[in-house]
């Protein structure tokens, strides 16, 4: 009796649930390959514990054409089979059209349900007609697997309910045939139907603005994986413009579609330390982060979320970098790139529509030319000159030098490279630019080593600048200027424009030879950093085109100077004319670009400073500095700027009233002409003036 009884209890203890990555790493067999091995997929093993996580209802990921992702669906859907004896669930996938889901069986479904025990023993896998074997509808013990085109919104319409959801390449999915709807939404009203069900959305996205995965991940918790450096352990999401390739040298023949390009000479720089990865070491990177995190207790294997989690869980990024597989190189997609390149310069889109959507696993956004002036003059918004804004926490500055002024622009920076514009202005020369004590120079020390006024009331400075010095009838005055202020508290670096259209916009600068002097520069000692002003300004363009506030917006206030617009919008980009096949920003006939060209140098120097790499940390602590203001301490330093010279004069100087928060210019005081004009001298106190906040706070403190 205590056998019988012991028997009755084995039959009837449910086998235990094997988590996904567990199921493929030790039951799931490819066709024409063997055992699943996550070492070529890594990236896969996070998406693993969204698909196990019973709080998540839909997954979404936005991809590459080729990174594995099929196959990795397949062993999912044969655990879903394997394990319906005792877990019942049935399975409804949805293609774009029905022969697209007719090949999905013939190709990839049934070969590689054939090749895994765990299918044939509970599915009838043959093709016989006279099984009755159906290649729309098989079934399983508990449940069905049925394959439908989005074409034949019937075939939704006739299933009741489903506990799995696929969609293949959502972008290309019908949104209303004969009438009946969405068939996405359709398999939607399905799933509400069984509880506990998922629904699994996987596509390479089309058009920026029209895409089907795109916007269904805008409403997941968009989840990146940032890939750990071997050599400054620093971690990043990998991005295009980090694939460097070598040139060949001038009057040497360039290849008839790659150009002057060494395809073959692909690398991976890391934005971090500069670092060169080899397919080898990228690929390393990527197994040992995801390894890494997971083997220390991160089921999401590396995973990390960027929005809010509310059911939906979201893989954005996973371009061909990632690809951990044989038969993909970055030789290899840099050719691709190149073609598609080629024919777009041909006049031909499609190509690198293409690249960008099947390679880069992002969403086309067609470029125009640069906003138009009226565009931007109508989104600027209602905030003084001068004062940093809220959400600004960080200060760069971008300085372009001319014959006779200097154009000047400080930006405040927040998270996600949302900034504001603090000031722009033209300031004069008295007599000389190249004149070394021309009091412009004195007004220059002033606005970037001054102080500024924040929202919130604390008092910040200037961190980092880029001075243009690319003029070589100006470079004496520039080099010395950059070299007698170091130690001062200010990144400042000498610039130059990059001559290379595909430059990335921060370069390192070459290591300084003490013992040459080939260039001006070695003269004065300096490190010149080389800008890629075409990548900037690409960049740039983008990000004018935002509205409202959040990631990459732009703002600026309704009382900067005029012709600030038209200044903002003075290039287009068309064919140049030097480099033959390049699309270059090229400057309008007769239209100045003084404040277009201090943004690419504001944007160089937060670029440099790694204001994008920043984590949410970071930026937290940053506002929270700003935050601990000594109500009773030196928040009006002498050196506030609250007014800016722009003819600057020996003779005279701008007073400023310290106290409260209008901005009111004083009578001009005579000054030693020897002093800097760096320096603004203080009015002797009034008996009738009234004492500021902070000066009574310096009184107590005395």
């Amino acid at each position: 009796m205590a056998r019988v009884a012991a028997k009755a209890a084995e039959l009837l203890t449910l086998p235990k649930r094997k988590s996904t990555k567990e199921f493929l790493e030790t039951e799931y067999v490819l066709p024409d390959f063997g055992e699943y091995d996550f070492y070529y997929t890594p990236y896969f093993i996070g998406v693993c514990a969204a698909l196990d996580d019973p709080d998540v209802v839909e997954v979404d990921l936005m991809k590459a054409a080729q990174i594995g992702w099929t196959f990795f669906l397949l062993g999912f859907i044969c655990k879903v089979i394997s394990e319906s004896e005792y877990d019942p669930c049935p399975i409804i996938a949805l293609f774009a059209k029905t022969g697209d889901a007719k090949n999905f069986h013939d190709e990839k479904f049934l070969p590689t349900a054939q090749a895994n025990s765990s299918v044939t023993d509970v599915m009838d896998v043959s093709t016989s007609r006279k099984s009755g074997a159906r290649w729309d509808n098989r079934t399983y013990p508990g449940g069905f697997i049925k394959l439908v085109g989005s074409n034949s919104p019937g075939n939704v319409k006739s299933t009741s309910k489903v506990g799995v959801g696929v969609v293949e390449e959502p972008d290309d999915t019908a949104d209303n045939v004969a009438g009946q709807g969405d068939a996405i939404g359709n398999i939607e009203e399905r799933l509400k139907r069984f509880i506990g069900s998922m629904l699994i959305v996987g596509g390479t996205p089309a058009v920026k603005g029209l895409s089907k995965t795109e916007a269904r991940l805008d409403q997941t918790d968009k989840r990146v994986l940032p890939v750990v450096c071997h050599n400054c352990g620093e971690s990043h999401v990998l991005n295009w413009d980090n694939v460097h390739w070598d040139s060949v040298d001038e009057g040497t023949e360039v290849h008839p579609v790659y150009g002057r390009a060494l395809p073959d000479s692909a690398v991976y720089r890391c934005p971090c330390c500069g670092w060169e990865w080899d397919d080898y070491q990228r690929q390393e990177n990527i197994r040992n982060t995801c390894f890494n995190a997971f083997d220390a207790g991160d089921v999401n294997a590396g995973w990390v979320p960027t929005a809010t989690f509310t059911g939906r869980a979201g893989f954005m990024g996973l371009s061909e970098l990632y690809v951990c597989m044989p038969g993909t190189s970055l030789a290899d997609v840099v050719k691709d790139y190149l073609s598609a390149k080629a024919e777009f310069e041909k006049g031909n889109e499609n190509s690198l529509i293409k690249f960008t959507n099947q390679k880069l696993g992002q969403a086309y956004e067609y470029k125009g030319d640069n906003v138009s002036a009226d565009e931007l003059r109508a989104k600027a918004e209602d905030y003084p000159e001068l004062v940093v804004q809220r959400g600004g926490v960080f200060l760069t500055a971008g300085v372009d030098v001319q014959r006779d002024r200097l154009a000047i622009k400080v930006k405040a920076w927040g998270r996600d490279l949302e900034s504001w514009l603090v000031c722009y202005t033209e300031i004069y020369a008295k007599n000389d630019i190249n004149d070394i004590n021309d009091p412009v120079w004195g007004e220059l020390d002033r606005i970037l080593f001054g102080s500024y006024r924040h929202e919130i009331g604390a008092v910040v400075r200037i961190k980092s600048a880029s001075l243009d010095t690319s003029d070589g009838v100006t470079q004496g005055a520039t080099y010395h200027y950059v070299r007698s202020r170091r130690g001062r508290g200010l990144n400042l670096m000498a610039i130059k424009g990059a001559t290379s259209a595909d430059a990335p916009i921060v370069t390192l600068p070459r290591r300084m030879d003490i013992n040459s002097q080939k260039t001006k520069a070695d003269k004065f000692g300096l490190q010149v950093w080389r800008v890629g002003t075409q990548a900037a300004k690409d960049l740039i363009s983008g990000h004018l085109k935002l509205s409202g506030s959040g990631p990459n917006r732009i703002h600026y206030y309704e009382s900067v100077r005029a012709d600030y617009y038209d200044q903002m919008t003075g290039e287009i980009k068309a064919p140049s004319r030097t480099q033959r096949g390049k699309m270059v920003w090229q400057q309008k006939s007769g239209t100045a670009i003084e404040a277009w060209d201090c943004e690419v140098y504001a944007t160089h120097a937060a670029m440099v400073e790694k204001l994008h790499l920043k984590k949410h940390d970071w930026w937290d602590h940053q506002q929270a500095s700003l935050m601990q203001v000594d109500l009773l301490g030196d928040n009006a330093p002498d050196d506030l700027v609250t007014v800016i010279d722009n003819r600057p004069d020996f003779d005279e100087v701008y007073e400023v009233e310290e106290a409260g928060d209008l901005v009111q210019e004083s009578k001009p005081v005579t000054v030693n002409p020897f002093k800097s004009a760096a320096v603004q001298s203080k009015p002797s106190g009034s008996q009738d003036k009234k004492l500021s906040l902070a000066e009574l706070g310096r009184m107590m403190n005395r």
